[in-house]
């Protein structure tokens, strides 16, 4: 196969390789006074003679199938063994199928040597190694993640790996220029965003504080964060400028995730945007900065999601209002030209920013960077006016910078129309 190494070179690698493995796999299990197959000295020799067999037989590998029969076999051995200790309620064999597991691998080192990429025998040692290594942190995950997570994380690969590649890839009407492709794309990239965030923001987060549970959650929803935290500050006795910093946050990072949305979609409208939003992340991050200068911190609880965003009748609701507004788009557009994709923008953009930047970087049209900008400072406003109601007067002050920072978007807007 192209980009195979040389045969003395794919032996040599076979060798390391297998001793590496060895080793990794001795010092792991090594810290009790059981015997099992494998190690520093088996492993070497399974990848060498896997090698070499393959060598002698490459076009069907019925030689090297022998070695991997009797590595098999002596795999069967020790399970039955396992099985047969764990039964009998004396002290448990460390590793159970894992031990064979690795000799199988093993084995499989010297083909992969000798006919493929270095790449790929080195990804499969390093990837068995680290198996090994993470054996207590694996199952201490295992442990802490529910059910539920596991069945998200099956809905997500049937979102994207099942239902996406088989939508058709033509547009679905004159008026509604976008693709089924298209719609569902956009379901999954913002459910992926949101699931991926979600899993960091519930798992990661907790404990590090609100500032960084915040920023987490400016990416899944900053208006949830605003609210989240605009009631902490309602029921502190005294000002909390820390819980006001990660309102402020929160709002920084809304930018960074829009830039983020249309990248995805359209670089080069990514690219127009680049200077505008990171502007305004900038500021927001120096008004967020200021704002944790100007006081103690706080005591506030980090905003969690309540639920999981992944679950199917969210991904159908945007897939609705994603095809809604780009049918709003392509009838206002046609009709009032920039005027009415700005009036669309500032009425989207009190609810959901996601799908309008999908719709503009997919059907790209004059004055889609103003209109984006928009949005984003309708959202703004929104916030402000959470923060004052949830907030009462200590809401006043992050209250106050989302509301300028909204009338900054407005005259950005217009000016880049």
């Amino acid at each position: 196969m192209e980009g195979a190494p040389s045969p003395p070179v794919g032996l040599a690698l076979a060798l390391g390789l297998g001793f590496f493995l060895g080793l990794a796999f001795e010092e792991h299990y090594g810290q009790d006074n059981v015997r099992r197959p494998g190690g520093i000295r088996t492993f070497p020799t399974f990848s060498l003679a896997g090698a070499v067999l393959w060598l002698v037989e490459p076009r069907h590998g019925l030689a090297f199938l022998v070695l991997l029969l009797f590595v098999a076999a002596a795999g069967l051995v020790y399970w039955r063994t396992w099985l047969a200790v764990q039964g009998g309620g004396q002290p448990m064999l460390r590793g159970g199928l894992m031990v064979p597991a690795c000799a199988i691998v093993a084995a499989a080192i010297g083909p992969a040597s000798v006919s493929l990429p270095p790449w790929v025998p080195l990804g499969l040692t390093m990837a068995t190694v680290l198996l090994i290594r993470a054996r207590t942190s694996l199952h201490a995950l295992a442990a802490k993640v529910p059910g539920e997570e596991i069945t998200t994380a099956a809905r997500f690969v049937v979102l994207a790996g099942v239902i996406l590649p088989v939508l058709p890839r033509e547009p679905i009407a004159a008026w509604l220029p976008v693709t089924p492709f298209e719609v569902w794309l956009a379901v999954v990239a913002m459910s992926g965003i949101s699931w991926g965030t979600y899993l960091l923001q519930r798992y990661v987060s907790a404990g590090h504080g609100t500032l960084i549970g915040a920023i987490l959650g400016g990416f899944w929803s900053s208006t949830a964060v605003t609210v989240a935290l605009a009631r902490d500050l309602r029921a502190a006795e005294a000002r909390q400028p820390g819980t006001e910093a990660a309102i402020v946050a929160a709002t920084a990072v809304m930018f960074v995730r829009v830039l983020m949305v249309a990248a995805v979609f359209n670089a080069s409208l990514a690219l127009d945007l680049l200077p505008w939003l990171g502007g305004f992340a900038a500021a927001t991050a120096a008004a967020t900065g200021v704002l944790l200068l100007s006081g103690p911190g706080s005591a506030a609880r980090p905003p969690v999601p309540s639920g999981n965003p992944l679950r199917v009748p969210a991904a159908l609701a945007f897939a609705l209002l994603f095809m809604a507004i780009a049918a709003a788009m392509t009838l206002l557009g046609t009709r009032f030209g920039t005027a009415g994709l700005y009036a669309l923008a500032a009425i989207v953009g009190l609810g959901d920013l996601d799908a309008f930047t999908i719709g503009l970087a997919t059907t790209p049209r004059p004055g889609a960077v103003g209109a984006i900008l928009l949005a984003c400072a309708a959202n703004n406003v929104v916030k402000a006016g959470y923060a004052i109601a949830f907030g009462g007067r200590r809401g006043a002050v992050p209250g106050a910078v989302l509301a300028a920072i909204a009338v900054a978007g407005v005259v950005v807007a217009l000016a880049v129309r």
